[in-house]
């Protein structure tokens, strides 16, 4: 017994230190670059140089990347490619926490695929001013120096503005088919429809995607969708000045005034400014 009981004891110890660091391991979350068009570059956190990111690239918390004029990188967070990013052009973004369940974009648009989280969990993506996140959905978020534009494609997803000193003004639920534009500290104006050229694009990328996973690789020329047409938030509004032209064409008059009234009006009082309750779209 004498002899039995140390023993045990040193492999209980053993037993119990493994599973230990075994949990801390899991703890800790690397993303692996799948796919890089163009100029994209890396920073690995504490480092001042930037490298030129390539295909099974691995990132941690606080790495970041960045893309120029015409470039792309496309990041995944899980050995199945069901939980992935893609950086678009002449943007920038920021790994962040031990599971990476955050990313800060700092400037330009991001596109999110996120559709394997455990339950109560969500991942983000952080501008200087807005908070959008899901558990499971897919959707575009863009920044600019003025206003952030947030585009659910699959499911809903939330989003959150704060105030220059970082306290939550407003949340919202942005469902599948719809955006929603933010004012810098402003709250979030009412929600439109998206274009079908959006729709489009979401879809064109998605099988562009999924026929690259499938083959196992990239290719090297990636054309997928009109996304990266858009240079600026600006223009996304524009856009929707042109998709309110064509309206006009084909709708009444009467409604076409109701509509554009409706976008200067607060989703639920009718004041302006867009402060107020949620406007909650139909289903």
């Amino acid at each position: 017994m004498r002899i039995k009981f140390p023993v045990c004891f040193l492999l209980f110890s053993f037993l119990f230190l493994n599973s230990s660091f075994l949990c801390a391991k899991e703890l800790e979350r690397e993303a692996r670059v799948i796919f890089v068009k163009g100029d994209a570059k890396v920073q690995k956190a504490g480092k001042a140089e930037w490298a030129d990111a390539k295909k099974n690239m691995l990132l941690a918390d606080g790495d970041a990347a960045k893309t120029g004029k015409g470039a792309a990188v496309e990041i995944s967070f899980d050995s199945e490619n069901k939980n992935l990013v893609r950086l678009e052009e002449s943007s920038t973004v920021i790994l962040r926490g031990k599971m990476l369940k955050q990313i800060e974009l700092p400037q330009g648009r991001i596109r999110s695929l996120v559709k394997n989280l455990k339950k109560e969990t969500s991942f983000e993506i952080k501008t200087p001013t807005i908070i959008a996140g899901a558990r499971g959905s897919g959707w575009d978020v863009s920044t600019s120096e003025r206003r952030d534009n947030v585009k659910a494609f699959e499911d809903e997803i939330f989003v959150q503005a704060y105030d220059r000193d970082g306290k939550l003004m407003k949340e919202i639920l942005v469902r599948e088919g719809w955006e929603v534009t933010i004012d810098r500290f402003q709250t979030p104006g009412e929600l439109i429809e998206l274009t079908d050229r959006d729709k489009r694009d979401w879809s064109s990328w998605r099988d562009d995607l999924n026929d690259r996973l499938q083959a196992g690789g990239a290719k090297e020329n990636d054309n997928s969708g009109e996304f990266n047409n858009i240079q600026t938030i600006d223009q996304a509004t524009e856009k929707r000045d042109d998709f309110k032209q064509d309206l006009r064409e084909t709708e009444d008059k009467s409604r076409i005034e109701d509509r554009i009234r409706g976008e200067n009006r607060d989703p639920v009082s009718g004041g302006q400014g867009g402060q107020g309750g949620q406007y909650v779209p139909p289903r």
